[in-house]
């Protein structure tokens, strides 16, 4: 094993690396299933490697020994992988309190389109009957549009839909070990853990603004199975660097490691066909793009996402993985009228890149860093927390503490439009003004 992992493994046990000879351990119990939990039964030692605290098992025995088996399945039943879960996870537009402006949600500023709004109206009448299986019509849809067969597209009920089928479909090809970035979108995480896959994290820097450098490639080590990564990330809203992106599919492709690329909101980009991992399809096969109809078009509670692969049986596989009916007649129907939707679309990117600059040139003026972005929200760092006070006032702004790597006075904000903009930058003004 690499070292990112060998922490699992007891080498201080006599018979490692096999129990071939002995009758009296279990080798099933050679990488510890307590390694990742906060209190386990057994006598770890930390350390600290590379300033960061980590547990060292090499001087325990507990999970190997028989007259521990009985305690360790107790535990495991009553402690599931849930202990490397976070707590609590958080998303953008949950809201308890009345709010009259939502800047933590990045759905596109011009709300759904008017065609789809009637559509649906005129749809909800036959909503009795069952939808189209597998959503074949909208497939054909894409795969002219995308310039793809039919059988390399797999509808689904919005991308975290898909984010965790792609994470059951590793667990039941028992391809365990994945590599994320922090910070990054957390639906990967808690897809992957609730699948109990084991996560490796690349740390992406405050000095390099939070955006994907070269130093990612050594991370890419043979044991891996799978890397997510979202392009344009988030909460960053940077965008990988196209020479990079294309290593980093290389290099994956010869070790046969599976690269996922969340590009939900890769239509707020200006040049997104130059930087789609699409164009890769004809000479990677290693290659899953997932997008979704949700941010770009408003469709948020509507749910309709797609996943895209040179790899036809991958994506026959995740199809009988799928639930019957994932995805309401409504979402097909309306999916099928957005891909129509070429005019909205070029609206919306004037708007975007209008209203970034704007944003970008206020807030540096008030203080507050900027990080680069490329998509419709922008990560901010202020001097000091700012969302309850937003909140009082009826604004409501991405909290980022709960991502890693960033803390408490990390917000990320969607771009909106120049009266809404106007409205958040005076809020903002006005609470960093308070007390200083």
């Amino acid at each position: 094993m690499k070292d990112d992992f060998c922490y699992f493994e007891n080498r201080a046990c006599k018979y490692y690396p096999c129990h071939k000879g002995s009758d009296s351990i279990n080798c099933m119990f050679c990488f510890c299933p307590f390694y990742t939990f906060a209190k386990c039964p057994g006598n770890p030692v930390y350390i600290v490697r590379n300033g960061t605290k980590i547990k060292k098992c090499t001087g325990c025995l507990f999970p190997h020994l028989k007259e521990n088996y009985s305690k360790i399945i107790s535990l495991l039943k009553t402690h599931p992988v849930a202990e490397q879960i976070p707590k609590d996870y958080v998303h953008g537009g949950e809201s308890t309190v009345r709010i009259k402006y939502d800047f933590s949600v990045n759905v596109n500023p011009l709300g759904m389109p008017y065609k789809i709004v009637a559509a649906i109206k005129r749809y909800a009448k036959k909503s009795w009957a069952y939808p189209e299986r597998n959503s074949l019509s909208l497939k054909n849809a894409l795969a002219a549009k995308k310039g793809l067969g039919e059988k390399n597209i797999i509808i689904g009920n919005g991308a975290s839909d898909l984010i965790t089928l792609l994470a059951r479909w590793l667990c039941k090809c028992k391809k365990q070990r994945t590599l994320l970035l922090a910070p990054t979108f957390t639906g990967y995480e808690r897809a992957l853990l609730g699948c109990g896959l084991y996560i490796k994290y690349y740390d992406l820097k405050k000095e390099d603004e939070f955006a994907l450098t070269h130093d990612f490639v050594p991370s890419i080590t043979d044991d891996l199975d799978a890397i997510f990564l979202c392009n344009p990330n988030n909460p960053t809203s940077a965008l990988v660097e196209e020479k990079l992106l294309k290593e980093i599919i290389e290099v994956c492709d010869t070790k046969g490691i599976l690269v996922v690329i969340d590009e939900c909101f890769m239509d707020f980009v200006a040049g997104k066909n130059n930087a789609s991992a699409i164009k890769h399809f004809a000479e990677h096969k290693n290659l899953v793009v997932l997008n979704a109809f949700t941010k770009i078009f408003s469709m948020a509670g509507l749910r309709l996402g797609y996943a895209l692969s040179p790899d036809t049986d991958l994506i026959s596989q995740l199809e009988f993985l799928q639930s019957e009916w994932n995805v309401s007649s409504l979402a097909q129907k309306s999916g099928l009228l957005a891909l129509k939707g070429e005019k909205y679309l070029e609206k919306t990117s004037l708007l975007i890149e209008r209203e970034r600059r704007f944003l970008e040139s206020e807030l540096s003026a008030m203080g507050i860093t900027v990080y680069p972005s490329d998509a419709n929200f922008i990560l901010l760092e202020t001097k000091k927390n700012v969302c309850r006070e937003l909140i009082k006032v009826g604004i409501l702004v991405r909290d980022c503490s709960d991502f890693k790597n960033l803390g408490a006075n990390f917000i990320r904000i969607a771009i909106q439009t120049r009266r809404k903009n106007k409205i958040l930058l005076s809020a903002l003004k006005k609470v960093l003004n308070e007390n200083d």
